[in-house]
């Protein structure tokens, strides 16, 4: 039985998504969502039209009533799901174009491990229910999400140039409107919802050229790029290059009392507020840490933020008026020449997915020292620290590694490379 669910929700190629697939999964949820009406959007992807229309009949076949969005960012449907109860986006989020997906939501946030287990037994078991079909509206969330979000941050204290890469996604329909009534002179770059992106939605430097030019050549105080789904934001600052993720991450968590993040973040961040709490990768990880804990601010350096004082979910357009806001008030780039960078790398060693597994039990073994294993292997020292982690979803062991200098780090790399491969060879 093949698995439904990757690391966020559900992607696959468009070829493996017919739309008897799509409408059996909304027959699925439609059998277990508990509130009665489900707020779905979608992405700009060409494919979206279809798997909406056929995800949507199998949820109204249900009895369930439906709200569609459109094209919406999926915090927008965050918005939409904390009034309803229940919410799906249809997205890819930054993979390439021939994918599309599935992402559910319920108030608490993003799915759990629980639920997708479960929505997934069902689904496979397809014991559907079927009812008197549901109704069928249209919202508008937009505005709603907009409104949110200038009553938690506000309007920026002073008039500040902007420069936007929307890279012709859903963050289209809310972000810039956002900038404006914040009171931003805004440049919105590749607006088009034509399911035609003008580069890898992925918001890594390399993608976002145009951007960081567009911001020299303008002279604008900051930039910010959205991934296709407008869950996350990059930074990029005046001088046209992008701010690294952990730094971004670190601006926004500078001087809080409990901050959430991963165990593949920067130990940069300990620096600046004062408390973190470490988490397994992934935003739904990260969420019920902020509840748990109360936390006033989580995130990844992935550009995946979660605004406790604006909704649980990730939400790229309110990572971006957080940090306008900042900019307006002179904190933003005072904040980024206070964050320590430290030496940092990521590697990848080739290993077989069968032998993973065994690989990460026989590390464990190799370890003389206190390491944490809340998600793949962790070891930190005073002046370093590594993690060791099997790939989901490629052949291969990836190690992070962080140092106070070059030379604590190269230490950590060598020693536990050399564990690695020893654990792969016996």
């Amino acid at each position: 039985m093949e698995k439904l669910f990757g690391t966020s929700g559900i992607r696959r190629r468009v070829s493996e998504l017919p739309a008897g697939f799509a409408v059996n999964l909304g027959k699925t949820l439609g059998g277990l969502a508990s509130s009665k009406t489900v707020a779905v959007g979608r992405d700009t992807r060409s494919s979206g039209i279809l798997l909406e229309s056929a995800f949507i009949s199998g949820l109204l076949s249900t009895g369930k009533n439906v709200v569609e969005l459109g094209i919406v960012p999926t915090p927008t449907v965050g918005v939409a799901t904390a009034e309803y109860g229940t919410g799906v986006m249809v997205t890819a989020s930054h993979n390439p174009p021939e994918y599309n997906g599935f992402k559910f939501f319920s108030k608490k946030g993003a799915y759990s491990l629980k639920e997708e287990e479960e929505l997934e037994k069902r689904f496979y078991s397809k014991k559907f229910k079927t009812n008197k079909a549901g109704i069928l509206a249209e919202e508008d969330f937009t505005e709603r999400h907009v409104d949110l979000i200038l009553r938690k941050v506000g309007k920026c204290n002073r008039k500040i140039k902007v420069v936007l890469d929307c890279a012709g996604g859903a963050g289209s329909a809310v972000t810039p409107k956002l900038l404006e009534k914040m009171g931003c002179e805004v440049i919105a770059l590749n607006t088009n919802r034509d399911g035609r992106f003008p580069h890898e939605l992925e918001p890594r430097e390399e993608n976002l050229v145009e951007l960081c030019k567009t911001v020299r050549k303008k002279k604008a105080d900051i930039g910010f790029a959205h991934d296709g789904d407008a869950d996350r934001a990059a930074a990029v600052a005046s001088n046209g290059r992008m701010v690294e993720w952990d730094s971004f991450l670190s601006i926004l968590a500078y001087g809080l009392d409990k901050v959430v993040t991963t165990v593949d973040a920067s130990m940069r961040i300990e620096d600046v507020c004062k408390k973190v709490f470490r988490t397994p990768v992934g935003d739904v990880a990260v969420a019920d840490a902020i509840r748990k804990q109360n936390a006033d601010f989580g995130g990844e350096p992935s550009g995946t933020f979660i605004f406790p004082d604006v909704h649980i979910f990730p939400d790229g357009v309110s990572c971006i008026a957080k940090a306008v806001k900042l900019a307006s008030e002179g904190k933003f780039y005072e904040r980024l020449e206070k964050v320590k960078s430290y030496p940092m790398e990521r590697l990848k060693i080739p290993c077989e997915n069968a032998k993973k597994e065994k690989t990460m039990k026989k590390l464990k073994t190799l370890i003389d020292e206190k390491y944490s294993d809340l998600d793949g292997i962790r070891i930190a020292r005073e002046d370093s620290w590594i993690l060791i982690r099997p790939s989901g979803t490629e052949p291969y062991m990836r190690i992070t590694a962080e140092g106070r200098d070059e030379v604590s780090l190269q230490n950590i790399l060598t020693e536990v490379q050399g564990w690695v491969r020893k654990a792969m060879s016996d």
